[in-house]
């Protein structure tokens, strides 16, 4: 439920705040990764660390502004989730990767890969990583062979969004559960 008056501000501050982390951590990540000797090594690993995670609001902006205004969601892209399964638990020495696809609406309608947003948080807190992800898109896809939960536990929740060209959203969202 969100709040007005101080609350829409900080949760508005707390969203710029993730974009700027988000946007100051995907530009290191790839600069110390070198590619290997073929083309498909040379996306980095993907780095989870709840230590730069700031308070978002609940929810996605898609389904929030649907619901507020009592509608249905729109049918936009599908999304399938191809690993890990929802609810996933992994032990922390476990790898852990991460491959969702992209498929047209039901009337044929392509997805739009430049409006993919990802987001991961832990409770009340998280991050915007599109741009930690966006060297692991391939096509209409994210591919990611190795999540890095930097030796944190607990429960990760996944968000990703995402409009077909015509503007239509989609959404999804899975738990990935790390313990020790």
């Amino acid at each position: 439920m969100m709040r007005y008056g101080h609350g829409v501000l900080r949760t508005t501050l707390a969203f710029g705040l993730a974009v700027v982390f988000a946007a100051s951590a995907g530009a290191g990540a790839g600069a110390g990764a070198g590619a290997g000797a073929g083309g498909d090594a040379a996306a980095p690993r993907l780095v989870i660390d709840p230590g730069t995670f700031v308070e978002m609001p609940i929810g996605t902006p898609f389904g929030r502004a649907a619901r507020a205004m009592g509608a249905p969601l729109p049918v936009g892209p599908r999304i399938e989730l191809r690993r890990p399964d929802d609810d996933s638990v992994f032990r922390a020495d476990e790898p852990v990767s991460v491959h969702v696809e992209f498929l047209p609406a039901t009337d044929g309608i392509a997805p739009d890969m430049e409006t993919l947003r990802v987001r991961v948080r832990k409770g009340w807190f998280g991050k915007d990583i599109t741009d930690a992800v966006k060297p692991h898109v391939k096509g209409a896809a994210i591919r990611v062979p190795t999540v890095d939960f930097s030796g944190y536990s607990g429960d990760f929740r996944f968000e990703i969004n995402i409009m077909d060209r015509i503007g239509r959203p989609s959404e999804v969202q899975f738990r990935v559960t790390i313990r020790t």
